[in-house]
């Protein structure tokens, strides 16, 4: 996973994952990146020498509808991040 997120984001600072879906054939991860990007991942788990499908987006776009457990989530990622950042 750091391989392709470097790859992808060869500055990145700090990273979190906020949402990860397991499935038969490929895993959906979600990443905070650093403070400003959000990064989906599909990872394919039957041919692992694959290149993984990587979406891009800003946290605006990301968020917009989401119901109040994932709108906790990614505040205290945030948060974290923030705090990451600032050290």
């Amino acid at each position: 996973m750091l391989i392709v997120l470097r790859k992808h984001f060869p500055n990145i600072k700090t990273v979190y994952i906020i949402d990860w879906i397991p499935e038969q054939g490929e895993d959906i991860i979600t990443f905070l990146i650093d403070t400003s990007v959000i990064a989906q991942i599909e990872f394919d788990l039957m041919d692992l020498d694959s290149e993984p499908t990587v979406e891009i987006c800003s946290i605006d776009v990301y968020s917009n509808g989401f119901r109040k457990l994932a709108q906790i989530k990614l505040a205290v990622a945030l948060d974290l991040a923030h705090r990451d950042i600032e050290r």
